[in-house]
């Protein structure tokens, strides 16, 4: 026994010891976990570490009550997790939740009946004073420290009245039509602007047998560029800010005049404390969107610290300025001390006028965009332990998890946003393409749960939400044991592919969004990261291949990756989806920026041209890899005759073990009839009949 006991001491102080990666919990009472208001269109909702029984759920033992201490009705249900209870149908004003002791599910454990404040609101509100919002800081910091966890999440574009070029040129690949997000590299009137850390290369891409440098532009030390995009004659230069002396960093815009390319004039430039989310410029106007994680902690050194994000706008002079309160707000149903910061600016005469920010207290990660509305996500992270901490001392090891997801979405107007409302979904989303807006709907697909947890296995599901996010319509339980690696929606279908051994595509019909139905599913084996729409019929796979393997040691089968793999899929029978055609790319190890980043993705409509970056590999001895080469690959895909190499534009190894990061491919354009490669020290041109080199700029 004693041995035991020091065994686990042991085990105890070396966990401990570990930075930021386990925390230890022992026995303890019931804890809340929710946010202080709501708002009237939604429900408000409290989530328990313990179980609640449904049947307990009564006037006696749950109710609410009103500034008057008087009790009223209200709508009460419990959550599928038995842990959350769902107050609904309260009119605005301050509120008490009461939960009695008796309507918990305990075994052994203390406890106690708990009271919770809350309010309901009619709309958003802004901060009204310094000491409203100290307050918010202030509860999150006794929060934090109550809890002993602090996790942190962490934070996963050119107008449509632009005048069309004279000449048939790349442009990004969007993913809504009308909404521009904007790339590293950009091409406009024959020239072509692109990112190299703290300058952009400006090339004369006129005679495409002569390349020239044009100009590069170059920004402060201290700022490294992460995205450009146009807008009639403006560049505009997405980047990031260390500022040394306020310890803090500042995502910024720049603008440039373009009108001559060779002389590039500065305009203005715009910043927002914190890190880029990314961007987006519809109707006429920019949105510039990311996070700002406020150092709240100094609260705790009785420091009077200023809580609220610092902004710049060149035309209003060379300060910082702190964002006004009235510009503030806290996002209901939240409850973190990251600002969620949307800049918003009116590119029409040249972007002279006045920016608009808004901050609104509660973190995002992911974002999707249609012309009018925008919609943010974060995860929602669960602490609690699957176990009770008794039992072995494992047991009280335990890490947050992602279990669902909350969506905020706002409707835009130029430089207006109107907060609409929140929701939660269950499960995560995977990225902007798990999202989508139809006919005033918003669909959202997302996997739940841990596809490697034996005891909870996973699952995926589809819901179709309103305009005020009230949910309208599900497919849940899809694929139980897999997870959501791509998914696309396109009008009245969507298309998600899933992955643990095999590949199964589901093509679903959301016409009607209160009954969304799963038409067909094809299982193939591999997956596909990105899938992209050729037609109304037919999509493009870009993924991995995979193989079973056999582990002698635990005598189970697993799936590995292989080649890159792309297929074509004919969904025209979508009861019936099948693999059309399909091509292997490259050996073991190969990849594609496209399969992560479908910015990376060529697109010639006139040769139904299809292409993107690559770095080949081939499988060598054991578990080695042996480096091929690194190019770019182009294909000719249509419905007719499927998927045909046209170019295979790569530079083959001479012995390198790697490849080399200077020269690797980033983006593939085209301009009238000539392709272009552009890397981070040189722009290759070719004939984009035939793929012959025409002329090659080395970038210094």
């Amino acid at each position: 026994m004693m041995k035991n006991k020091w065994i686990a001491i042991l085990l105890i102080a070396v966990l401990a010891s570990l930075p930021g990666t386990f925390s230890l919990m022992v026995p303890q009472k019931v804890e809340a976990q929710t946010a202080s208001a709501s708002m009237t269109k939604h429900s408000w909702q409290v989530s328990f570490t313990e179980a609640i029984k449904e049947s307990k759920i009564t006037d006696a033992n749950v109710y609410v009550t009103n500034s008057k201490n008087k009790k009223v009705l209200a709508t009460i249900t419990l959550g599928d997790d038995k842990k959350t209870l769902i107050v609904s149908d309260l009119a605005p004003g301050s509120y008490k939740l009461h939960v009695n002791k008796e309507a918990f599910a305990l075994s052994g454990t203390k406890t106690a009946s708990q009271v919770i404040p809350f309010t309901i609101i009619e709309k958003l509100e802004a901060v009204k004073s310094e000491k409203e919002l100290q307050q918010y800081f202030e509860a999150l910091l006794a929060n934090h420290s109550q809890k002993e966890l602090d996790y942190e999440t962490s934070v996963e574009m050119a107008s449509n009245e632009e005048k069309a070029s004279a000449k048939d040129a790349s442009t990004t690949n969007n993913q809504v039509e009308g909404v521009e997000e904007g790339d590293i590299v950009v091409v406009k009137d024959d020239f072509i602007y692109a990112v190299k850390d703290q300058s952009i290369t400006v090339v004369d891409a006129k005679d495409p047998k002569n390349l020239k440098l044009a100009t590069t532009i170059k920004l402060k030390g201290s700022q490294y560029i992460s995205k450009l995009a146009l807008y009639n004659n403006l560049l505009i230069a997405i980047g990031d800010e260390y500022l040394e002396k306020a310890d803090t960093s500042m995502l910024t815009a720049t603008l440039y005049d373009i009108s001559n390319p060779k002389n590039p004039k500065f305009i203005r430039e715009v910043g927002q404390e914190g890190y880029l989310q990314d961007i987006r410029i519809t109707n006429d106007t920019l949105y510039l969107i990311g996070n700002m994680y406020t150092n709240y902690w100094m609260l705790r050194e009785q420091k009077a610290p200023d809580l609220k994000p610092k902004t710049f706008d060149s035309l209003e002079g060379k300060e910082y300025k702190s964002l006004p309160l009235e510009k503030i707000s806290i996002l209901p149903n939240t409850m973190d001390g990251t600002y969620s910061l949307i800049t918003a600016i009116d590119l029409k005469n040249g972007a002279k006028t006045t920016a608009n920010t808004k901050g609104y207290l509660g973190g995002s990660s992911g974002l999707y965009m249609s012309e009018n509305a925008l919609y943010l996500t974060t995860p929602i992270y669960d602490g609690s332990p699957d176990v009770p901490a008794a039992g072995r001392i494992t047991d009280m090891i335990w890490m947050p998890r992602t279990t669902d997801t909350q969506v905020f979405k706002w409707n835009v107007d130029g430089t207006a946003l109107n907060f609409v409302g929140t929701t939660k979904v269950k499960g995560s989303v995977l990225n902007q393409y798990s999202m989508d807006e139809y006919e005033g709907n918003f669909r959202i697909v997302t996997t739940e749960g841990n596809m490697w947890d034996e005891k909870n296995i996973s699952r995926n599901h589809l819901f179709i939400l309103d305009e005020n996010l009230h949910q309208l319509g599900a497919v849940k339980d899809l694929a139980p044991g897999e997870k959501v690696y791509s998914a696309r929606f396109m009008g009245e279908r969507a298309y998600v592919v899933t992955f643990k051994q095999v590949d199964p595509l589901f093509v679903i019909d959301v016409a009607n969004p209160k009954n969304p139905t799963v038409l067909g599913e094809l299982k193939i084996p591999g997956f596909s990261n990105y899938l992209h729409p050729l037609d109304d019929t037919h999509l493009i796979g870009i993924g991995y291949d995979t193989e079973q393997r056999y582990d002698a040691n635990s005598k189970r089968n697993f799936t590995v990756t292989t080649n890159m793999k792309m297929s074509l899929f004919d969904v025209s029978d979508f009861k019936n989806p099948k693999e059309q055609s399909s091509v292997k790319i490259g050996g073991k190890g190969s990849y594609s920026d496209v399969q992560y980043n479908p910015k990376a993705l060529f697109r010639n409509p006139e040769y139904n041209y299809f292409g993107f970056p690559v770095v080949l590999y081939e499988a060598g001895k054991g578990d080695e890899i042996v480096y091929k080469g690194q190019g770019a690959q182009i294909y000719e895909i249509t419905a007719d005759k499927g998927i045909v190499l046209k170019g295979n534009i790569i530079n083959e190894s001479t012995g390198e073990q790697f490849e080399n990061w200077e020269q690797l491919v980033q983006r593939v354009i085209y301009i009238d009839d000539a392709l272009y490669t552009v890397a981070r020290n040189e722009v290759k041109s070719y004939n984009l009949k035939d793929f012959k080199p025409l002329d090659t700029l080395t970038i210094k």
